[in-house]
């Protein structure tokens, strides 16, 4: 499946001087990548004995970063060069400081798997300029619908997202299943994070699912709860979000900066985005655009151009779009595509709707099918 798109930028990473990082929520795929990319190396003739996986959720004997480097050191202790790929990193306490002792004491290839961000976030601090991060992301719509077409599966994908467990499952059962794996997926970013108030996490993560695509920051999270006290708590809590919700920042198209204080959050699947309470179908589709604006490797932001508001404005390398997804209906096509049409500078406009529309100067109309399948 998708597998392959993710492999090839692994193999792409390999012999950099880095740690490189898969990092996904349970369930997306990682593990089966990084087996996949030791297949890969034992056909290139890499010895078997110089890849080393670890399965760090199951063996009980390697919970402490002391503990799997010395395992790690022990058995490698007379390799010139090995491999290590170390799936479910996060759940090695301080495992960052084994990765830093081994990156910089070993001769080794280093890849590992993590759904903590804050995890991902130590190892970059420890490695700032020596450390690579994959972020994977559920399966892209393309994806879905090619192993399993059905006349529904848009409607299927926006409603249920891409989580490869997803797949095939009989659709009476997809509500129920998707809640469960959320859940799933929530309680193993308690456990890894050591959060000690589970309820107060799955609050925060369903106000974040119910304000998706407007600005946010904790102070309004708390305000929305009901909760008054700001506390370093309630910020760790707003932090480990990151894992499920992506930030997007705003950028002031006339003024030419970013905007402080005015950042936006999408989910990281539209399944989640719906277990965890987001039930209205223009910012489901919203979503299901901007990740896959970053599943493509753009860098997102929401622009601001005037008193108006282009949804997204994305840049990868050289090339820049501007992507307006219709907001709330009632509003008209020709009010929604008037930021595209005043702007000026490079960068091709784009308006993405569900049926066709009539043609704007300047302004390539998408369908949204055919939006999330033309990669």
């Amino acid at each position: 499946m998708e597998q392959n798109f993710y492999l090839s930028k692994l193999l792409g990473l390999k012999d950099n001087f880095s740690v490189k990082i898969i990092s996904g929520v349970r369930g997306v795929g990682k593990t089966t990548l990084l087996k996949a990319f030791a297949e890969e190396l034992r056909a290139e003739g890499v010895a078997e004995e110089e890849i080393i996986f670890v399965d760090c959720a199951v063996d009980e004997r390697l919970k402490n970063f002391q503990a799997f480097y010395e395992f790690v050191e022990a058995k490698t202790a007379e390799l010139e060069k090995f491999f290590l790929l170390a799936d479910e990193m996060d759940c090695v306490v301080e495992g960052e400081k084994a990765l830093n002792a081994l990156f910089v004491g070993t001769p080794a290839e280093i890849y590992v798997t993590a759904s903590s961000e804050s995890f991902v976030e130590k190892i970059s601090a420890l490695l700032p300029d020596n450390c690579d991060v994959l972020k994977i992301y559920p399966l892209s719509f393309s994806e879905c619908e090619k192993n399993f077409p059905s006349e529904d599966a848009l409607k299927n994908y926006l409603l249920f997202g891409g989580l490869p467990e997803v797949l095939g499952a009989d659709e009476k059962f997809l509500p129920r299943l998707v809640r469960g794996l959320t859940y799933e997926i929530m309680f193993d970013l308690v456990e890894k994070n050591s959060l000690a108030r589970a309820e107060t996490f799955r609050k925060i993560l369903m106000t974040l699912a119910q304000n998706v695509g407007k600005p946010l920051t904790l102070n309004r999270v708390l305000e929305i709860l009901g909760d008054v006290n700001y506390t370093p708590s309630n910020k760790k809590y707003f932090k480990h979000c990151a894992a499920l919700f992506r930030k997007i920042p705003r950028f002031d198209l006339k003024a030419e900066k970013f905007l402080a204080g005015a950042e936006k959050f999408y989910c990281v699947d539209n399944g989640i985005l719906r277990a965890l309470g987001q039930a209205d179908e223009n910012i489901l589709i919203e979503n299901a655009v901007c990740i896959e604006l970053l599943r493509r490797g753009y860098s997102v932001s929401n622009g601001k151009f005037g008193s108006m508001n282009v949804t997204f404005v994305a840049e990868r390398g050289a090339e820049k779009i501007f992507v307006q997804v219709p907001a709330a209906s009632g509003i008209s096509i020709r009010r929604n595509v008037r930021p595209l049409r005043e702007l000026t500078g490079d960068g091709e406009k784009i308006l993405i709707t569900s049926k066709r529309e009539k043609k704007f100067d300047g302004v390539t109309n998408i369908i949204l099918r055919d939006f999330l399948t033309n990669v």
